[in-house]
């Protein structure tokens, strides 16, 4: 079974209005990056990534699920629909800058997405969901039997259709490529951290149960999907496909801009590699088990797949200080997130300025009531820990804001008081 990472049908020509849409916010958001505003916070971003950073911690929301409350609120005037995904994208960067007013910093660059097409591991996922597109969802694992099914996996297999995603890139270029860099996409995963997929495959209980009644096997399957993980980033190595991601988004949250790394700034010549790339790896899934078990049965297969890259990023919603004996070892560590179960002053004196301090506050303040008392006590408490060290406060995991969007920049305005930013 194959599942494509992009639309196939790309429609072309736009209508002369949608063109004009999507040319005016173009505009704007080159406005935007080329603002002294955005150059400063550009600047402050390197300076964070290059733990160089002085003042106040940097602020930068995630709305990930809430957008959905968020762009009804946009006055959407494409009509083609491939016309208005690029005009949602584009009007998302500008409301993050015009309303929300965190630290987001920008480069006038507009991604095109590739048409690649991705295999299962020969044995397709069972997944059930619930009625709502946006619900909950369980996955069944797959594998019956560890020691039996394990032959049956196979590596993923990826194809290209290089006409499809030119034909995409071309048409981004034709509507405003004289205003923004139109680039492919960086890269075709998230995390390099395998126990989402070993879940997947094999589940959580019974994930955690063979480290105690069958490590051989267990050691086997995460062999495996270490094995296939390099297989698979370094296919789109191999094939020239990769980007800069030193420009965007990395990790669990957070912004890559640093001057170790080559860029949109700082190119080098030739195609781009993993050496040249921001990793990211986690294993949220495994939080509850012990530091050993971390240590022996996930870690190990993670370490070789982020001595690929130049520079890691560690860790999402899962506390970091525990496994930091494993942690430590990442090649090339850089950002370490600090959850919201993290202990900050346990966190702050392990980690100090050797490290990008990315801490996540807990949503659940903000999302669920907008407890102005609780947000503000989170920020005087990183404030207190780490408000000397290279951090940055990312508020992500907002899947709603109660269909109040104004949440956010009410945020922003509160961590300013507090930070004194």
């Amino acid at each position: 079974m194959f599942n494509w990472l992009f639309n196939k049908e790309v429609s072309m020509p736009f209508r002369e209005n949608d063109a004009l849409v999507l040319r005016g916010l173009a505009s704007h958001l080159r406005e935007i990056c080329d603002s002294e505003r955005n150059q400063a916070l550009k600047q402050r971003w390197i300076d964070l990534n290059d733990l160089k950073h002085s003042g106040p911690p940097l602020l930068l929301t995630s709305p990930e699920g809430a957008w959905r409350e968020i762009i009804p609120t946009f006055p959407v005037e494409c009509e083609d629909e491939q016309a208005r995904d690029w005009e949602c994208n584009l009007r998302q960067r500008i409301y993050q800058h015009d309303i929300i007013k965190d630290d987001a910093a920008c480069d006038p660059v507009f991604t095109v997405n590739r048409a690649v097409r991705i295999s299962d591991y020969g044995i397709p996922f069972n997944q059930s969901r619930s009625d709502d597109a946006h619900g909950a969802y369980h996955d069944e694992p797959v594998l019956t039997d560890l020691d039996n099914d394990l032959d049956r996996l196979r590596f993923r297999t990826m194809t290209v259709d290089h006409e499809t995603s030119q034909a995409s890139f071309e048409l981004a270029s034709q509507m405003f490529g004289d205003l923004l860099d139109i680039q492919f996409q960086s890269i075709y995963w998230w995390t390099c951290g395998l126990t989402w997929q070993a879940i997947k495959l094999w589940g959580l209980e019974n994930l955690m149960i063979s480290m105690y009644d069958n490590p051989d096997g267990l050691h086997r399957l995460m062999k495996f999907l270490s094995d296939e993980m390099l297989n698979f980033i370094t296919f789109f190595e191999r094939e020239a496909l990769l980007n800069f991601n030193a420009n965007g988004g990395v990790g669990s949250g957070g912004l890559g801009f640093t001057t170790q790394l080559p860029s949109r700034d700082r190119p080098v010549e030739g195609p781009v590699q993993l050496k040249h790339l921001w990793g990211f790896s986690e294993s949220q899934e495994t939080v509850g088990v012990s530091p050993e078990m971390f240590g022996e049965f996930i870690y190990p297969y993670q370490k070789p797949l982020q001595a690929k890259f130049g520079l890691n990023y560690y860790g999402c919603c899962e506390p970091s200080e525990g496994r930091w004996n494993n942690i430590r070892q990442t090649p090339n560590l850089r950002a370490i997130s600090i959850a919201p179960w993290s202990n900050q002053a346990t966190c702050a004196e392990l980690f100090g300025r050797d490290y990008v301090y990315c801490r996540k506050p807990n949503p659940s303040p903000f999302c669920m009531s907008f407890n102005e008392k609780e947000i503000r006590k989170e920020f005087k408490e990183t404030l207190t820990y780490a408000g000397e060290l290279n951090t940055v406060m990312i508020l992500k995991d907002t899947h709603t804001v109660e269909h109040e969007p104004e949440r956010f920049a009410k945020w922003v305005a509160i961590g300013r008081e507090e930070l004194g930013s």
